[in-house]
């Protein structure tokens, strides 16, 4: 159980943990929902990706927030909040496809343009699909249930039942251990996806480093220098590890649609080349900011 004991360098703010997750949780929920409004009127791609980055930070904020008694209305709200970052992933992999293929310099394509063209073609079919699903399924979504759910996770709490965490601690010794347990992973999944085949352990490295960003986004009022460092850091390496990860979904989409030999073999030489470069960017990142210290620099910055 985690108690309301501080840190001996810990000052209790002026809050409490519930008080406190309630505001949080209740600037997340705002971002969310205006991005919403936005991309339902738009559609852009730029939009579909701050609504897709709002709804992960929004189901990081629950997982965050949410007090541990409200169990299964907290399991509900993700589950909703979810399936509006799978609904927008579909776009997003099209918009990634389609740029990605699009800007492939002339002498990296000139050996295979045609088979190159072909699967453009589709891809922007496909791409064009996808637009009009997510445009119908917002349309859909119960914005009122989700609203509700998510007002009923703090609403009608016996703040002095028994529970695994103290409401009324300090919100910033509930920090110290809530990016500790983000952190954690970090050092955990590293030594496996530094090895430069192993896909996906660095696939695995991508969304523990994103869900520790969230985190820190969340948390960043309770943080005093250092945020922007650290933040950076994380941004740098979410970048370099979704980039490596997008050449991966691109290397499997090649493999199963270019069916000329030559044309796909010349396609995934260039993605090769690609990948290790961006792999060596990944390296030279370890070595100016170690990932193994981010978790004690978030720490330190409280």
């Amino acid at each position: 159980m985690i108690t309301s004991s501080e840190p001996r360098s810990g000052q209790r703010p002026p809050m409490p943990l519930w008080a406190a997750s309630c505001t949080l949780l209740a600037g997340r929920e705002e971002e969310f929902f205006k991005h919403f409004a936005k991309t339902s009127r738009s559609l852009q791609a730029d939009d579909v990706h701050d609504l897709r980055v709002a709804s992960r930070r929004l189901r990081e904020a629950v997982a965050l927030c949410a007090p541990r008694p409200a169990g299964k209305k907290a399991s509900r709200v993700v589950k909703q909040i979810k399936a509006v970052t799978g609904m927008l992933g579909e776009l997003r992999n099209s918009d990634e496809a389609v740029l990605f293929f699009s800007s492939l310099a002339s002498q990296e394509s000139a050996p295979c343009a045609d088979q190159l063209e072909a699967l453009l073609s589709v891809l922007r079919r496909e791409r064009e699909q996808a637009h009009r699903k997510l445009e119908k399924r917002m349309t859909d979504l119960d914005q009122k249930a989700l609203r509700a759910g998510l007002a009923a996770l703090w609403g009608g709490q016996n703040l002095y039942r028994k529970s695994e965490v103290d409401p009324f601690m300090s919100m910033r010794f509930f920090a110290f251990h809530a990016l500790t347990e983000r952190s954690q992973p970090l050092v955990e999944l590293l030594p496996l996806a530094v090895m430069e085949n192993n896909s996906q352990d660095q696939h695995r490295l991508r969304i523990a480093v994103k869900k520790m960003r969230y985190r820190l986004e969340i948390l960043a009022p309770l943080l005093k220098s250092g945020y922007q460092e650290l933040h950076d850091a994380l941004k740098g390496y979410q970048d370099v590890l979704g980039k490596l990860h997008d050449l991966d979904v691109f290397r499997d989409l090649v493999q199963d649609r270019v069916a000329d030999a030559a044309g796909r073999e010349h396609l995934l030489q260039v993605m090769a080349h690609r990948r290790g470069m961006l792999f060596g960017s990944f390296q030279r990142m370890l070595e100016r900011f170690p990932m193994e210290s981010i978790g004690a620099k978030a720490r330190e910055a409280l």
